[in-house]
């Protein structure tokens, strides 16, 4: 079962200082690969740091055998945190996974739209990030 990265398209954006490419993948015999698979194998085709690479949206063809997707890699871990958006960087596990109860939010979301002014500042003042 032998997994091959083909790169589609590489393109080096130096104002968001990264390098951005359209991944081919193909995968004999497999239902798909993960993630981290693919990690090790972009970082060691390319001689990436592993830390500094983002993959999403990853697409199986139909009948298999072949999965397309994106791969990020920035220059370092500070541009990473800097450009990709926080869902993302939670999946990273660059930043803690949002947990709030769904009741306890909503009850929250309710006193801000009723409070005003400075009553309205302490309840927001109050809500987790």
């Amino acid at each position: 079962m032998t997994i091959t990265i083909k790169t589609r398209r590489l393109r080096v954006n130096k104002l968001l200082a990264r390098k951005e490419l359209l991944l081919d993948v193909y995968h004999e015999g497999k239902p798909n690969v993960s993630q981290k698979d693919l990690k090790d194998l972009i970082a060691n085709k390319y001689k990436w740091d592993i830390k500094s690479l983002v993959l999403f949206g990853f697409r199986t063809a139909f009948g298999g055998n072949r999965s397309t997707g994106f791969c990020l890699s920035y220059d370092n871990q500070q541009y990473l945190v800097k450009y990709e958006p926080n869902y993302r960087l939670r999946r990273l596990a660059v930043l803690p996974k949002k947990n709030p109860k769904r009741k306890a939010e909503k009850e929250l979301k309710r006193k801000i739209k009723k409070s005003r002014g400075a009553e309205k500042r302490k309840v927001l003042a109050t809500r987790k990030v």
